[in-house]
């Protein structure tokens, strides 16, 4: 028989050989994507969720107009993001009584548009039940306040109705669901890819004997 054949008993005992290298990509690919969900959904609590629209439209109703406005639309929404519209939501917000960081602001607010149409949409996600509907009437107003003296041309945002109450956008038992398949996925991609290197690792090693042994 010869000794240069790989057979399956040599392949088992590579395995468990190589097992420390297979085990540190699973504990890799584990704490990576632990760390990567818990960057998307940080929050081990239950999210509450509210929006309010604003349109923006020139007063001008010609086909032009509104045409131009359309096409402003995602300029409309840059502007809305502005650290000044960031610093006076949370002034306003302390002077109500609810103490929140600009930071968390910037994290738990998103203003999207609303497709085919001249309004945006002003959305709030905070794990405090009673500061979604708070957050995101604030802010609209900012917005509405300090948009236009932040780009000249820009029209007047026009507010709709306030944001009353707020709903449960996810759960805290759902994002424990999330980490855990994302824990599993990460540790199960690094057991793969363990395996696969150390059977890389076994043939290179058997075709070095092989090399030797003519």
């Amino acid at each position: 028989m010869n000794k240069t054949q790989f057979t399956l008993k040599d392949l088992v005992k590579h395995l468990i050989k190589y097992s420390w290298l297979t085990l540190i990509l699973v504990i890799i690919g584990a704490g990576g994507t632990y760390i990567y969900t818990n960057k998307v959904s940080p929050y081990p609590r239950n999210l509450y969720s509210a929006s309010r629209n604003v349109l923006i439209k020139s007063k001008n109703n010609k086909y032009s107009s509104i045409k131009a406005d359309w096409s402003l639309i995602n300029s409309y929404i840059v502007v809305a993001s502005d650290d000044k519209i960031i610093s006076a939501t949370k002034k306003q917000l302390l002077k109500d009584g609810t103490k929140i960081s600009e930071k968390e602001i910037k994290k738990e607010v998103s203003i999207n548009s609303i497709k085919g149409t001249l309004f945006i949409k002003i959305s709030a996600n905070s794990p405090k039940k009673n500061v979604s509907a708070k957050l995101v009437n604030v802010y609209s107003e900012s917005f509405a306040k300090l948009g236009p003296t932040l780009v000249s041309s820009m029209p007047k945002p026009i507010l709709m109705s306030k944001a009353q109450n707020t709903k449960l956008a996810t759960s805290a038992k759902s994002i424990h669901s999330i980490h855990k398949k994302g824990i599993v996925f990460g540790a199960g991609f690094g057991f793969v890819c363990g395996i696969i290197i150390s059977l890389i690792i076994a043939i290179y090693d058997n075709y070095k004997k092989i090399g030797k042994s003519e």
